[in-house]
């Protein structure tokens, strides 16, 4: 079996609440089921599809088991300036998607967006890599 990194980056980095992403080992790529949340019906071949052929579908990391939260507190810990640093630190503090969005902010506030992008990046990109060599699949750059 084999998949491209950036798709399993992606499958990890855009799932939430409505959308799963799986890994279909007949036709090695990623795949996504959509919620009928947003009105848009979920796919129900694909859906019966994975309910028939389980062992065909591996899921991918979901927002539940990736924490952003742990990637905003570790980027803080190499950020040189101690006052930037003490105020995202105090920013983490605060619950759940407020502190995200207030950290968000910060960066941007600092001009640290690129640097806390490509930090994140480097993060999921690693447990795109560790979930691969979990399920024995290699990966093509």
């Amino acid at each position: 079996m084999k998949v491209r990194l950036q798709d399993v980056v992606d499958g990890i980095l855009y799932a939430n609440a409505e959308t799963q992403f799986y890994y279909h080992t007949e036709s090695e790529s990623v795949v996504m089921l959509l919620d009928s949340i947003y009105g848009v019906g979920k796919d129900k071949k694909l859906n019966a599809d994975i309910d028939a052929h389980p062992d065909q579908y591996l899921p991918l990391p979901n927002e539940y088991e990736v924490d952003e939260t742990a990637m905003m507190a570790d980027f803080v810990d190499q950020v040189d300036d101690s006052t930037i640093a003490s105020a995202l630190f105090r920013v983490l503090d605060e619950d759940g998607n407020r502190a995200a969005r207030q950290f968000k902010q910060m960066i941007r506030s600092f001009e640290m967006e690129s640097e806390w992008t490509e930090f994140r990046d480097a993060c999921y990109e690693e447990i795109a890599r560790m979930w691969c060599d979990e399920n024995e699949i290699e990966v093509m750059e």
